[in-house]
């Protein structure tokens, strides 16, 4: 397995609380899968009326999930990402219509945030060894010297051709912030075709829920600081939520922690935030913008969500303290304990 989430960030899996996913036949058939992919856990939650035609369409599902990680993984050699990463500095890369949107939509993105989403990331996010027993930070002259590397803005996409160049030797793109979203999109949208009525597609913490009547599904969000304890529950219907959070991947390093999740603005992991969780109608918006979100933190991100109609966001900072955009604020439903 070839890890994608390691690019960019990992994230807390959203619990699904009690409740039925559809109540629009009697005695629905459900089916619960999970796969390993995209370096995560993956699961598809499926309903309808035939076991055997849920069973074939959870199978379709995952093999959308297969087939996007071996299109849009850096950590796969034969993945267009790494095609385009290993000509930097020398020349154009034809790739599908499907990556080319994707890099259109990352490159929006990084604009509507001012770079705090930026898929260039990736020559700073490697100097950083999270992996590592006894990581520490690299020095100032190493990030400074990467951060040249890193502006969205240098991307060219020529879209007559589909062709993507990285002008300057030594870029490269993550897509690790946007692509769960986006498969969790794709997977759904394939189960609707294949007749299953109602479910759940999730990838780390980017989950996307589809059908079922009323309020919809009771979707939780965990404590950052302690992952079994889940704080409050939303209710959602036909949307996506994504959280980004600083417990993943990260050391301590002289009482410091450094988190995976880089500002890519000063090429040092973003501080103040434990976990920002956005709701949206689509996981390709709200994983992009729950990285930004986290990088931005709670005021100045609040802020910018008063232009995004249809986008909500939680932050839970360092301080254990919790803002909500408004409209979500009416929607959580804190649990007892939770205060």
């Amino acid at each position: 397995m070839t890890p994608l989430a390691n690019s960019s960030r990992y994230y807390a899996i959203l619990l699904a609380l009690a409740g039925t996913l559809c109540a629009c036949e009697r005695s629905p058939k459900e089916i619960r899968r999970v796969k390993l992919l995209m370096g995560t856990k993956v699961e598809i939650i499926a309903q309808g009326r035939n076991e055997a035609s849920l069973a074939k369409a959870v199978e379709l599902g995952f093999q959308e999930f297969e087939r996007l990680e071996a299109g849009l993984s850096r950590y796969r050699d034969d993945s267009e990402v790494s095609k385009i990463n290993r000509n930097a500095g020398v020349g154009p890369v034809q790739v599908s219509p499907e990556l080319f949107m994707l890099l259109e939509k990352s490159l929006e993105i990084c604009k509507d945030t001012g770079g705090a989403f930026d898929i260039t990331i990736l020559p700073v996010l490697s100097l950083w060894n999270f992996n590592e027993k006894n990581a520490r930070p690299p020095s100032e002259e190493d990030v400074r010297q990467k951060l040249s590397l890193v502006d969205c803005q240098k991307i060219i996409l020529k879209k007559d051709q589909y062709l993507v160049f990285l002008p300057e030797p030594g870029m490269g793109i993550d897509l690790g912030g946007i692509a769960k979203g986006y498969a969790v999109d794709r997977v759904a949208e394939l189960l609707k075709r294949n007749g299953v009525s109602s479910g759940i597609v999730s990838a780390g913490g980017d989950m996307r829920v589809f059908g079922g009547k009323g309020r919809g599904l009771a979707v939780g969000i965990q404590d950052p600081r302690n992952r079994s304890r889940v704080l409050a529950k939303i209710y959602l219907k036909d949307s996506a939520i994504s959280t980004s959070g600083d417990y993943e991947r990260f050391f301590i390093f002289q009482g410091v922690r450094y988190a995976h999740i880089l500002d890519p603005r000063s090429g040092h992991p973003a501080q103040g935030e434990e976990s920002v969780s956005v709701v949206g109608e689509s996981g390709l918006s709200t994983d992009a913008w729950a990285t930004a979100l986290f990088v931005l933190g709670s005021e100045e991100g609040l802020q910018m969500l008063k232009t995004r109609p249809g986008m909500e966001a939680l932050f839970i900072d360092a301080s254990g303290r919790r803002r909500a955009s408004p409209e979500l604020e009416t929607k959580l439903v804190w649990l007892e304990g939770a205060d």
